[in-house]
C-alpha cells in the first residue's frame, strides 16, 4: 500500500528500448511501494507531449537514442522547459558524455543498472532528486537516502532550502542558499561544528523545507570542501554519534606543539581534485579531475581488495588509502554508500 505520509513523485523515463522501460517500470514501482507515478516514452516527441500535459518531478534520459539523442534532448528541454530536473541514465559512461550532460544541465549522471544493488542505488538517487522540491518539502529516512546525497542534489541544483534533521535526541537544521551551505545549527552548536555533527549521524529522519534566512550566516566555504571534510572527520572518528557529544580531542602535556602543527597543516591545505561516487561506482560529483578513469579504477580496486586486506589484520574494515608526497596528499576511501578520491596540496607559505 502507498505510504500516506509520503509525497507522490512523478518520473518520466525516456529510452528507445521498450524492454528496458518495462523492466524499469516494474522494478521501480515495486521499490516505491506505490509512491511513484512512472511514465515512459520511446522518443523525444512522446516525452514532450506528456510534459505539455502534466508536471514531472524528474525526467530520466538515455543518451543513445536515434533521431535526437539524450544530450540533444536535454539541451532542448533547457529551452522549452527551463527548471525541469533531468537525470541521465545510460550505458555509455564516458567522460565526454558525463561532462557534456552536466554542462547541459543534467543533475545526475547514472549508469544503467543490471544488478539488484545497481537498481537500488539508482532508485535511491532518483528518489532523492524527485523529492528535492523546497516548495513542497519531503520526508526521508537517513538509512535509505544519506544527508550527503540530499545536500549534493540541493547544491548542484543551486537550490535554496532548509534541511531539518532529527533523531530521538538531536534536532538540527542546515541552511542552503542558492546552492551554498550558509549555516547549520544543532542545540547550542552552530556553524561548521554543527554541520559536521549532523552529517555524522547514522540514523534518524530529515525534512526538506522551504528556505528561510538563518539568524546568522556562519559558513562560507565551498560545499564540496565541507562535505569532504565531514567525510574525513567521520572516517577518523573525530566526532560522536550526536552533535552535542562532539568535544575537542584531549591534548596531553608536552603535545601542544604537535597539536599546533596539525592545526596549521589543516588550515593551510587546499583541495585540488575531488571525485565522489556512489557505493556501486556511479560518479555523483567530480571537480577538476585530471584523470577520472584512473581514479575510478583505483577506487574499484580498493573496493575489491578491501576484504582481503582487512582479513590480514582483523581489527576492522580496510576502507582508506593515503598517498603522501612532500607537498601533496591523496586520500582514497571506499565505504558501503560512497567512494571518495581527493587530492590536496599544502599552501606555498607552508612549503617554505
Amino acid at each position: 500500500m502507498p505510504d500516506s505520509t509520503a509525497k507522490r513523485k512523478t518520473l518520466l523515463f525516456v529510452d528507445d528500448e521498450q524492454a528496458f522501460l518495462a523492466s524499469i517500470q516494474e522494478i521501480f514501482s515495486r521499490m516505491a511501494h506505490g509512491n511513484w507515478d512512472i511514465h515512459t516514452a520511446q522518443n523525444h516527441a512522446q516525452a514532450l507531449a506528456l510534459l505539455d500535459k502534466q508536471q514531472v518531478d524528474v525526467v530520466v534520459l538515455d543518451i543513445g537514442m536515434p533521431g535526437m539523442d539524450g544530450i540533444q534532448f536535454l539541451q532542448l528541454l533547457g529551452r522549452t522547459h527551463p527548471g525541469q530536473q533531468v537525470a541521465m541514465l545510460t550505458g555509455r559512461m564516458t567522460e565526454e558524455n558525463r561532462k557534456e550532460s552536466q554542462e547541459s544541465g543534467a543533475l545526475l549522471f547514472l549508469e544503467k543498472p543490471i544488478t539488484p544493488d545497481g537498481f537500488a542505488s539508482v532508485f535511491a538517487a532518483l528518489d532523492a532528486l524527485a523529492g528535492a522540491q523546497p516548495q513542497t518539502g519531503f520526508r526521508g529516512m537517513m538509512r535509505r537516502v544519506g544527508l550527503h546525497e540530499v545536500l549534493q542534489v540541493e547544491c548542484l541544483g543551486r537550490k535554496s532550502s532548509v534541511l531539518e534533521i532529527f533523531t530521538g535526541k538531536v534536532r538540527g537544521r542546515i541552511f542552503i542558499s542558492d546552492g551554498a551551505i550558509v549555516h547549520a545549527e544543532s542545540g547550542t552548536l552552530g556553524g561548521e561544528m554543527a554541520l559536521y555533527g549532523l552529517l555524522a549521524l547514522r540514523g534518524g529522519e530529515f525534512n526538506l523545507l522551504p528556505y528561510a534566512e538563518p539568524p546568522h550566516r556562519t559558513i562560507e566555504g565551498q560545499w564540496e570542501s565541507l562535505l569532504m571534510e565531514a567525510a574525513r572527520l567521520s572516517d577518523e572518528g573525530q566526532q560522536a554519534q550526536e552533535p552535542e557529544a562532539i568535544a575537542p580531542p584531549r591534548i596531553e602535556p608536552g603535545e601542544e606543539s604537535v597539536a599546533a602543527d596539525i592545526e596549521s597543516s589543516v588550515c593551510e591545505t587546499y583541495i585540488q581534485e575531488i571525485v565522489l561516487c556512489s557505493g556501486t561506482g556511479e560518479v555523483l560529483y567530480e571537480w577538476q579531475s585530471k584523470s577520472l578513469e584512473q581514479q575510478l579504477y583505483l577506487l574499484e580496486q580498493l573496493e575489491q581488495h578491501a576484504a582481503q586486506v582487512g582479513a590480514l589484520a582483523p581489527v576492522g574494515r580496510f576502507d582508506r588509502l593515503e598517498i603522501l608526497a612532500q607537498d601533496e596528499r591523496i586520500v582514497c576511501q571506499v565505504l558501503p554508500d560512497r567512494r571518495v578520491w581527493v587530492r590536496s596540496v599544502r599552501a606555498k607559505e607552508d612549503l617554505a
